[in-house]
């Protein structure tokens, strides 16, 4: 079926009378949309009422959604704030119509998806070489995948990679030694350069601090990237890190409460956890799909190098989970839909009259339409002598199909004008965000945060002194929901401060920022080594903690030096060096711009905290 009969068939009424559904208890079909969104649920739900994460990402993937698995961890989490649950890894079908409606509506919307080619004809940022090996010769052949990721002591490659490739025909750099030094970081990165495509491999048996810098710094600067994550460690060479899990997205579905979680905030594991979470989330915001499976990860390098196909591009048939609209934040619409319905519930019994429902919609949507499923239930009720309510799940799915719903009309003009009138009012809807007001700030504080007061003791003050805006990302009880709105913060300032400190292990951070100096953002950079001995969080790291750690600072500090991205060691010297970069940089405007409806709005220099009510980006949370 063609885009183009899909897209028209969404919007003309359902034929069928809908109170036999109503009749017989099954209050959630309203028309064409929510019917297909519950077939998609009930083959999925196994009979249950409440869909899993896993049976959630299967359903939007069966419709024809691809969210990242921080938007599905978004679902979860707001449907567990407007409903309280026993547990957070379920939804409801009404609720599933909301998340899926919120997908539907990007996806039926025109845009232009992030997009990777195949490595023939990708226009990736070419990364530089190293000062010191401007002038030197290749002494690498050329070649097709470059093997990256863990090393010592795993044999994925010799047991499962190197064998496959050959299967295909394709040629491969190996960078595994028996001991490795800083020296061959050089030599890695002439081989990254070189290759076609990059496959990394994150595996369980170590930690990959300085691996997971590299796949994320290679993601910012869009080079074409396969990455495999195949959960968090749990022992390294005989050391226990912590409580063994099999999930590499164990970080994206912790619940804080929970004694017998995954993540606890007190172990070295939560802070693995975290450096997935940030790496997963920021390789699919380059709409880069994410692989468990190596086997499948290498079948799909084949498929790019020999057939041409975009990593992007890469479907449930190859064995990778898509990636699409990863910026689409997921959740507002619930919250104001539970705000709603509690306010046609005063009393709290749980239902609102169908009145007070077509109502409700009407405020929500802004759309003043006849709706059939609404007469046909008040007729329904009226011969029959039931009440005509609905709870908070029926209303749900009443509003996923009011929402879509357009009358019959003739002629295809009709079509095109009722649907672009449609979408002007569906924008301007009470259900979703209004229109924000982006508010640019000068410094993102990104780094070390737990048992760090870096930001507060030296940087802030600076930063107000000299007159500068700030971000700080730093909340009580930071979890994963945050990092949407990180990502946004990150896009509105101007420049990037990250302090990688000795009091923490500071992996979310590294692999953080390898990131955004891969995209040539304006970033500052202080890093200091982790010594010998050093407690973090109530624990002494042992040497070779330290030794895996302070090799991920030596990654990043190679990575950052080859992109000249300034590199401090103190703090202060560090700040001091961005607001003479800034000022600057703010005087080249001002002579290349002179006249004053060029010069940018300042906003006053306070403190901005996502968890803050006076800031713009709270009410992404629904705080």
């Amino acid at each position: 079926m063609s885009s183009f009969r899909k897209f028209t068939q969404w919007f003309q009424p359902e034929p069928e009378n809908v109170v036999l559904n109503w009749i017989r208890g099954a209050n959630v079909v309203f028309g064409p949309v929510t019917r297909r969104y519950l077939d998609s649920f009930e083959r999925h739900s196994e009979g249950a009422k409440r869909i899993t994460d896993r049976q959630l990402v299967k359903a939007l993937n069966e419709l024809g959604f691809f969210p990242t698995k921080s938007q599905v961890y978004c679902m979860l989490h707001t449907a567990a704030d407007c409903c309280p649950r026993e547990t957070t890894d379920r939804i409801t079908f009404g609720e599933f119509c909301i998340f899926a409606s919120e997908l539907e509506q990007q996806y039926v919307k025109p845009s232009v998806l992030p997009r990777f080619t195949s490595p023939s004809h990708s226009r990736y940022r070419p990364i530089p070489p190293s000062p010191s090996k401007k002038h030197r010769s290749s002494v690498i052949a050329n070649f097709n995948v470059f093997l990256g990721g863990s090393c010592n002591p795993t044999t994925w490659r010799r047991d499962v990679a190197i064998p496959l490739l050959k299967q295909y025909s394709l040629t491969f750099y190996n960078p595994q030694v028996e001991s490795w030094s800083p020296d061959l970081i050089e030599i890695e990165d002439q081989a990254k350069r070189l290759a076609d495509l990059l496959l990394f491999v994150i595996d369980n048996s170590t930690r990959s601090i300085a691996s997971m810098v590299e796949a994320s710094f290679l993601a910012g600067a869009q080079r074409p990237l396969i990455l495999v994550l195949r959960g968090l460690p749990s022992v390294v060479e005989n050391e226990n890190i912590s409580k063994n899990t099999t999930s590499s997205s164990a970080a994206l579905t912790f619940d804080p409460h929970n004694d017998d979680d995954p993540y606890d905030p007190d172990r070295e594991l939560a802070d693995m956890g975290t450096a997935h979470a940030f790496l997963c989330d920021l390789v699919e915001r380059q709409c880069l799909p994410i692989f468990d499976d190596l086997d499948a990860a290498l079948h799909c390098t084949a498929k790019v190098l020999n057939q041409g196909v975009p990593i992007s591009d890469l479907g449930l048939s190859d064995g990778a989970q898509p990636v699409k609209y990863p910026d689409v934040r997921i959740g507002l619409r619930l919250i104001n839909l539970k705000e709603t319905f509690r306010t046609y519930d005063p009393q709290k019994t749980g239902f609102i009259a169908l009145t007070d429902a077509l109502l409700a919609m009407r405020s929500l949507t802004q759309r003043d339409l006849s709706f059939p499923a609404y007469d046909q239930i008040m007729r329904s009720c009226s011969k029959s002598g039931d009440k005509p309510e609905f709870d908070y799940n029926e209303f749900c799915c009443l509003v996923t199909e009011y929402l879509f719903y357009q009358p019959a009309r003739t002629g295809l003009s009709k079509i095109f004008q009722s649907t672009y009138r449609f979408f002007r009012q569906f924008g301007r809807s009470d259900l979703d965000d209004e229109e924000e007001v982006e508010i640019q700030r000068d410094v993102f504080l990104g780094g070390s945060c737990r048992d760090s007061h870096w930001r507060e003791e030296i940087v802030i003050p600076i930063l107000r002194k000299n007159g500068l805006t700030y971000f700080d990302p730093v909340v009580p009880n930071w979890n994963l929901r945050y990092l949407p709105l990180e990502a946004q913060a990150k896009d509105n300032c101007n420049y990037l401060l990250y302090v990688i400190n000795n009091l923490s292990r500071s992996a979310a951070s590294m692999v953080e920022v390898a990131h955004y100096i891969g995209q040539d953002r304006n970033v500052v950079l202080c890093i200091q080594d982790l010594t010998d001995g050093v407690v973090v969080d109530g624990e002494e790291l042992t040497p070779r903690a330290v030794k895996d750690y302070n090799r991920g600072r030596q990654y990043l500090a190679d990575v950052a030096s080859r992109e000249r991205v300034p590199i401090f060691e103190d703090v202060t010297e560090a700040t001091h060096a961005l607001v003479e970069r800034i000022k600057r940089d703010q005087e080249k405007v001002m002579r290349e711009n002179p006249s004053p409806s060029h010069h940018a709005c300042h906003i006053p220099a306070t403190p901005q905290n996502p968890g803050d009510p006076r800031s713009p980006m709270s009410s992404c949370l629904g705080l």
